[in-house]
């Protein structure tokens, strides 16, 4: 079995991700993914700073099934 088409990219991301590469993830187009977000229905939590919103990475893995998205030390 293949691994996820996002589990690379997940895994080296840092604590956050940018909308366009949440977008990726879920396989959604950006504009879809700001629509969800506009109507508070992404399905992920998000964090907007100023005028940029970023979705925590562990949030976005625990979406897509790759685990529990918590980090070790």
């Amino acid at each position: 079995m293949s691994p996820h088409p996002a589990a690379r990219l997940l895994e080296e991301a840092g604590p956050t991700v940018s909308l366009a590469e949440a977008a990726k993830v879920l396989g959604i187009s950006v504009n879809t993914a700001y629509a969800a977000v506009k109507r508070g229905e992404l399905g992920v939590r998000t964090l907007r700073f100023g005028r940029r919103w970023r979705v925590p990475t562990a949030d976005l893995k625990r979406a897509v099934g790759l685990g529990d998205g918590g980090t070790t030390a």
